[in-house]
């Protein structure tokens, strides 16, 4: 994101269908996207690649955690911002201070994502976000 153009983001989750769905919105962000399973290839790719932020799930695969992602990055690229994604209400206390952010699946939203991108990476050209295309409530049935 030299300059200020799309930022480049890691996402690392050793579930696909998760990677799919996180790389469908931040592409919707305007942001490019590469994928990791595992940390092995979280931290080839964060060395090897130009990344200008890290999105990790704090559970991964044969015991691994996104604490222990966010510390090989921090040795890695020490300013390289990271945020950890989780399903937990109470990460330990040690995950959130290895990382820049935290989102609790199922709590934030696709907005908070983004604000959190923009607030890491000030000058990156990120898409304004579109309203929602699904209404804020069904509609009534009655009402037709």
């Amino acid at each position: 994101m030299r300059g200020g153009g799309k930022p480049i983001i890691l996402c690392v989750d050793d579930m696909e269908v998760n990677l799919q769905v996180r790389v469908l919105l931040l592409q919707q962000f305007g942001c490019e996207t590469l994928t990791a399973y595992d940390a092995v290839s979280a931290t080839r790719i964060a060395a090897d690649e130009p990344v200008d932020l890290v999105l990790i799930d704090y559970h991964l695969a044969k015991g691994e955690t996104g604490e222990q992602v966010a510390r090989d990055m921090r040795l890695l690229k020490p300013r390289l911002p990271l945020v950890m994604l989780t399903g937990d209400v109470h990460l330990p206390e040690s995950a959130c201070e290895c990382v820049d952010a935290v989102l609790t699946k199922g709590l934030s939203s696709p907005r908070e994502l983004f604000a959190i991108i923009q607030r890491l990476l000030p000058d990156a050209q990120l898409r304004p976000l579109r309203p929602m295309l699904i209404p804020e409530s069904p509609p009534n049935p009655k009402e037709r």
